[in-house]
């Protein structure tokens, strides 16, 4: 097809649904024009089918980039596409955005696909279902990722150098939110965008997060991060986000990653490996497993255990005193 036909097409689609424009009249024309012009890799008569109700959840969603527009329209499409085929029900949000049609279509659909791949695309499908119904729906954990070496105390410091000598208060402040909440606490990244500075109290010199979401917790802040951390909130009102950027409709926690592209560090400090380096500091140190798993907010051992490949190497001769009984000095 010739670009001179495709534009045809993309023009005599407006006039055709214009009315769902009018569902989001704000909408940047260049998002609705990649909503028009896309076509997924499905049989005509499936697209047929479900074109009217994708764009019109699309539009009711709101996206405003092209990288989320695209994705939104390439996931929903297919998903739409796929039930409509399999089970011909009536297209309305509260029909389609079901846990049992988007745990079926992982499994049956996306069965051979990565674990990141699929964790991607239900993630986005929960993102729309939370948004358009009023369902409880659940997304799949986070795969497995090859683990990292924790930072050294050099990095730390070029890190802490890095957030200092940014421009302006605010992306200090986010620096240092980041820094604190993942450093000196091990928040997830999700955990992060959530809190707020209320999630933040002192109590005789130490400092604690309240940790909002799924996995509710009170997490002590470790001395050599709470400084910064406290920082990163002074002065401001209680219901600010610690860590503060645009909303992203599909995935929330990548403002960070955004803002770590926008404002590159010599050592780039993502929330994971900072989580993880907290995490390995507290085994190095001792800290019990079932403790750490409760301010970790673990479900269960299983991803836990993980980071014991990286923690201090043992031997049986450290513990030869515990293991013949003798007396322990608390």
């Amino acid at each position: 097809m010739t670009a001179k036909h495709r534009l045809n097409d993309i023009l005599r689609d407006a006039d055709t649904y214009a009315h769902l424009r009018d569902i989001n009249p704000e909408m940047p024309d260049f998002v609705w024009h990649i909503m028009l012009g896309y076509r997924p890799h499905v049989s005509s008569v499936q697209w047929d089918a479900v074109r009217d109700f994708t764009l019109a959840a699309a539009v009711a969603l709101r996206p405003t980039t092209y990288d989320s527009t695209r994705r939104l329209m390439t996931m929903s499409a297919r998903f739409h596409a796929w039930l409509w085929a399999t089970s011909g029900i009536e297209l309305t949000v509260d029909r389609v955005y079901t846990q049992n049609n988007i745990d079926l279509y992982l499994q049956n659909q996306l069965g051979r696909r990565s674990k990141t791949h699929k964790w991607g695309v239900a993630r986005q499908l929960v993102a729309n279902g939370r948004a358009l119904t009023d369902a409880e729906l659940k997304g799949l954990p986070a795969p497995d990722l090859r683990l990292r070496a924790p930072f050294t105390t050099p990095q730390i410091a070029t890190m802490h150098s890095w957030a200092n000598s940014l421009t302006t208060l605010k992306k200090r402040q986010n620096a240092w939110g980041l820094l604190g909440l993942a450093g000196g606490a091990g928040l997830r990244a999700e955990e992060i965008v959530d809190t707020t500075v209320g999630n933040i109290d002192a109590v005789n010199g130490r400092v604690f997060v309240n940790v909002p979401g799924p996995h509710p917790r009170r997490v002590p802040v470790r001395h050599a991060w709470a400084r910064v951390l406290l920082r990163s909130i002074e002065g401001r009102n209680a219901t600010d986000a610690v860590f503060r950027g645009p909303y992203i409709e599909e995935y929330p926690p990548r403002i960070i990653q955004v803002f770590l592209t926008d404002h590159p560090a010599l050592v780039r400090p993502t929330p994971s490996r900072l989580r993880a380096s907290w995490l390995i500091h507290h085994i190095d140190s001792g800290v019990p497993l079932p403790v750490l798993k409760e301010v970790g907010g673990f479900d269960s051992y299983h991803t836990l255990f993980r980071y014991l490949e990286l923690a201090r190497p043992l031997t049986a001769s450290d513990f030869t005193g515990l293991l013949i009984g003798e007396e322990i000095v608390r």
